[in-house]
């Protein structure tokens, strides 16, 4: 039987038409061509409903989207930061949540990284430009590639040797004070967190980059092919590998 992988959806205001829920293509597609069953779920508050979702999954990928409101760590909001649809914001807080309760193996990508850290207690730069102009971090429809330093003794650390990576970048916020109970794993040159972890959970991984847009990318490859064993390992009922 396919793994079964879900998909936070994103939410969209009705300003030109009728609100609606949907879905980057690039996530559905990675995971179709990787072998597993990618299940979109719809952002719900509903907490009967979302665990009934939540039960039928081997493992959950929580996807990037636009920005926090700064209010969740006491700051007022940057002229350049586009607050998520407030519904999109509660359901992925509610879904980090609940997900930890049923151990779920959790990878967060962008905005998935930015939720995980801000529900620990962690805060994010609004607007990386104003912290560091030493890397291109893309952004505003750009992507670009900076290479990261690994942390030799996390979980990425390990998988790659402790050796430096190279992503590709789009994103103008990241993780500022890290979480209580993550740890930061990567760094890009300018000292900006591209990654966290989580000890004492079989397996949480935030990164910064995008790697559904580039399965191919041999980072990305080993990115998925962990998450993928963890997910392999909790539907088996078998401890997470590191």
């Amino acid at each position: 039987m396919k793994l079964r992988i879900g998909l936070g959806m994103n939410f969209a205001g009705g300003q030109e038409g009728p609100e609606r829920a949907y879905l980057d293509r690039h996530y559905f597609d990675t995971l179709s061509e990787l072998g597993t069953c990618p299940l979109p779920l719809i952002p719900t508050e509903d907490v009967v409903l979302l665990e009934a979702l939540l039960r039928q999954l081997d493992g959950l990928v929580m996807t990037g989207g636009l920005d926090l409101d700064p209010a969740l760590w006491q700051e007022d909001r940057h002229e350049r930061t586009r607050l998520l649809h407030p519904r999109r914001q509660r359901f992925d807080l509610l879904l980090y949540q609940q997900a930890c309760k049923h151990r779920l193996p959790i990878l967060g990508i962008c905005l998935g990284i930015q939720v995980i850290n801000v529900a620990h207690g962690g805060s994010l730069h609004q607007y990386l430009p104003d912290v560091s102009d030493q890397v291109d971090h893309g952004g505003d429809g750009r992507t670009t590639r900076h290479a990261l330093k690994l942390d030799p003794a996390s979980r990425l650390g390990r998988w790659f040797s402790g050796d430096q990576v190279t992503v590709g970048s789009s994103h103008q916020q990241a993780v500022a004070r890290v979480g209580r109970g993550l740890r930061a794993a990567a760094w890009a040159a300018d000292d900006v967190v591209e990654a966290v972890e989580r000890d004492d959970y079989p397996f949480l991984l935030g990164v910064q980059w995008h790697p559904e847009r580039d399965g191919g990318d041999p980072v990305n490859r080993v990115v998925w092919e962990h998450f993928l064993g963890a997910a392999a390992a909790h539907a088996s009922g078998s401890p997470a590998a590191s």
